[in-house]
């Protein structure tokens, strides 16, 4: 089998770094900010409703 400039295998079975096993290959650092944005929404969440639950306090 040889390769060709594309990545491609002679046999047509793609070699490039983009697919594994039909899906892609997340880019440098989008795991990373997958992780912190859904920490921050969760710690966002968690604030308000705790700044909720003071206010509703308060006013009873």
């Amino acid at each position: 089998m040889t390769m060709n400039g594309s990545g491609r295998v002679a046999s047509g079975i793609n070699q490039s770094r983009g697919l594994s096993s039909g899906r892609p290959i997340p880019k440098r650092g989008q795991v990373k900010l997958a992780i912190v944005t859904g920490l921050a929404h969760t710690i966002t969440a968690a604030i308000s409703s705790l700044a909720k639950r003071r206010a509703e306090v308060m006013i009873n």
